[in-house]
């Protein structure tokens, strides 16, 4: 039995390596959208990517139980972020006044927050259709 266990994901090491990183990078890289807002002292955006965050762990945690649906909801859920994105783009930034101080200059918040935008439009069209990704979710894995 143990040995059923311990080679289990062998057949597909190579994919599970690479989504292994994928999901370590959306963990930091969410991690480091969540200290910006913060620094930015934009407390409802913390709040808001908070829960975004929480979302995508959960879906990211049924996506390694071998849970299919899961892949298409983190899929979503990082669509999500880039919608709220250009929505706090387009809508928020412009009102936002610069003569506050923070931590951070109101000026690196169009520049992080398309960084964010571009990297989770590419976290998404992986998560949806990369064959690896899906042959990792799959077999099930963990991040260790």
């Amino acid at each position: 039995m143990l040995d059923v266990q311990r080679n289990r994901g062998a057949k597909h090491r190579e994919e599970i390596d690479f989504t292994r990183k994928l999901m370590w990078g959306h963990m930091i890289f969410g991690a480091v959208v969540i200290t910006l807002f913060l620094f930015h002292e934009l407390f409802r955006w913390f709040a808001g990517a908070l829960v975004w965050y929480a979302a995508s762990l959960v879906a990211m945690y049924g996506f390694m139980g071998q849970r299919w649906y899961c892949r298409w909801l983190l899929a979503l859920v990082f669509l999500a972020a880039t919608g709220a994105g250009l929505f706090f783009i387009n809508r928020v930034y412009p009102g936002i006044s610069a003569s506050r101080t923070v931590l951070l200059p109101t000026a690196f918040l169009p520049l992080w927050v398309g960084l964010a935008n571009v990297t989770y439009v590419l976290g998404a069209l992986v998560m949806m259709f990369n064959a690896r990704v899906r042959r990792a979710g799959n077999t099930g894995f963990m991040l260790w």
